[in-house]
């Protein structure tokens, strides 16, 4: 117990303790991409409940690639600077940010962007190949939206790199058919996110914090897609990376969690209490960067299996949604709200709400 409440560095920065907020759609932002106010009173509440690392909601990295209403943005300096006086209050009461930037790609919302949806291949019906000037577009749209979280004071940016969007669909072989210098090969299919990750690092240098959200396995029963010894590949290519989210499955695969008595017997989703950390001792000699874990992790016999088995952090996403303070309970031995049961994220396009 007592080593899930020692710092770990991560990068150029040290988390107080073990535990990192995971984003979790909130569905609190205007229809500009900003911020409302009891969007940033939330997150800071978190700091103050003793939340080593906190990582906000995906934002969107371009107008393109949004999915959602509701769904911030931080594609201009208009949508930085909201947020900046509550990464200044994270910072004043000793706990870290990193912000998620996400292009949807392939479940990017034509009400949103007035656009079809677009990834590396056409995958479902009314969606297209990107161009190879759409790809350097998103490179350079990333480097130029971790300049502005660097501005504002953020610790670094975590890039979404799972559950089927734009970079997680690069990844995969399911949604990956390209035949140019982005498809093919397992190389071929993680350059764009080598692309990316170069990109942000001349732009912003060695300080600024780069981590990503990646599956360790897509779940795909009969076409497996990304697998654990694929992430570790993908980790031993990227040295520049300082954290590494460990997740799974496409987003399709959070109806899982939403219809638990329904989906227990699929064995393409491995629902149970810490379901990534099997991937722990695949991938942990791939990288000397902080590795992250999420996935209904509860009980502190888990947290500490999986430090043991190679995590640094142990990312909670849906007990924050039950108790914003659930890091100090939980250092006070208190039982965990959240009961796993997924009604929180019923209706995920429109945000979450804890029903216990």
């Amino acid at each position: 117990m007592d080593k899930l409440f020692t710092p770990v560095k991560v990068g150029s920065i040290t988390i107080k303790n073990r535990f990192m907020r995971s984003p979790v759609f909130m569905n609190g932002c205007d229809a500009d991409g900003i911020p409302k106010q009891s969007l940033l009173n939330y997150y800071k509440d978190m700091a103050d409940g003793g939340m080593g690392l906190i990582i906000p909601e995906y934002l969107y990295l371009q107008r393109s690639g949004r999915a959602c209403e509701g769904q911030g943005g931080m594609e201009n300096e208009k949508q930085a600077e909201a947020w900046r006086s509550t990464v200044e209050y994270i910072h004043r009461v000793g706990a870290k940010t990193l912000f998620q930037v996400c292009d949807a790609g392939l479940y990017t919302n034509f009400k949103f962007t007035g656009e079809q949806p677009r990834g590396p291949s056409k995958f479902q019906e009314g969606s297209r190949e990107m161009t190879l000037m759409e790809i350097s577009e998103v490179i350079d749209n990333y480097r130029k939206c971790a300049k502005r979280l660097q501005e504002v004071g953020v610790d670094g940016i975590k890039l979404h790199g799972a559950h089927g969007y734009l970079i997680s669909s690069f990844l995969s072989p399911i949604t990956n058919h390209r035949e140019d210098q982005y498809g093919g090969s397992p190389e071929n299919r993680r350059r764009i996110l080598v692309e990316i990750v170069d990109a942000i690092r001349k732009e912003t240098g060695k300080e600024f914090v780069i981590g990503i959200k990646i599956n360790g396995d897509d779940c795909k029963q009969g076409n497996p897609g990304v697998m654990p010894k694929d992430l570790a590949a993908t980790m031993a290519a990227i040295p520049e990376m300082d954290l590494w989210e460990v997740s799974c499955g496409f987003q399709e695969s959070s109806t899982t969690l939403r219809s638990t008595n329904i989906f227990m017997r699929r064995k393409d989703f491995p629902l149970k209490e810490g379901y990534n950390i099997p991937t722990l001792p695949v991938v942990r000699s791939s990288t000397k960067a902080a590795i992250a874990v999420v996935g209904g992790i509860r009980k502190a016999e888990t947290m500490i299996k999986a430090l043991n088995e190679g995590a640094d952090l142990i990312s909670l996403g849906r007990p924050t949604i039950a108790d914003t303070h659930v890091v100090q309970h939980f250092r006070e031995g208190k039982k965990m709200k959240c009961i796993s049961c997924g009604q929180c994220i019923m209706k995920d396009e429109h945000g979450v709400k804890c029903w216990i």
